[in-house]
């Protein structure tokens, strides 16, 4: 249970961190409303710059925390819980433009991982 633990935070860390880093302005079949980067695709949602530079710096922020909680437990639940909030509400935008399943799928799929991670760090939190 432990591994699995590991093994999604490792998941959800690396693939946020390479979504707002070095993918951030690349052309992805996963981007919402046919956007070419990750400004259009704010701007899809009818959201701003600003706030695509307050969500991808908790993000990166989140997944840092989980990489750290692979060391130091006690950051793993916080900065799941925060990066499912966002996940969830990245899954509201994708539904709120009509966007087909393969851009809405990874968003799902991270949020998911992120009440999986809640869960499991529960666990084994108990059974030490």
């Amino acid at each position: 249970m432990k591994l699995i633990l590991k093994l999604l935070i490792l998941a959800v860390a690396v693939t946020v961190l390479s979504a707002w880093t070095f993918r951030l302005e690349m052309d992805t079949i996963y981007r919402g409303a046919d956007a070419s980067n990750m400004i259009e695709e704010f701007q899809a949602y009818g959201l701003n710059q600003t706030t695509m530079i307050v969500v991808g710096i908790f993000k990166v922020m989140c997944a840092i925390f989980l990489l750290l909680g692979l060391k130091f437990e006690k950051f793993v639940t916080p900065a799941a819980f925060i990066m499912g909030t966002f996940m969830l509400a990245a899954i509201y935008f994708h539904l709120s433009i009509s966007d087909p399943l393969i851009p809405t799928a990874p968003s799902a799929m991270m949020f998911l991982s992120c009440l999986a991670i809640i869960y499991l760090d529960k666990k084994v939190s108990k059974s030490l």
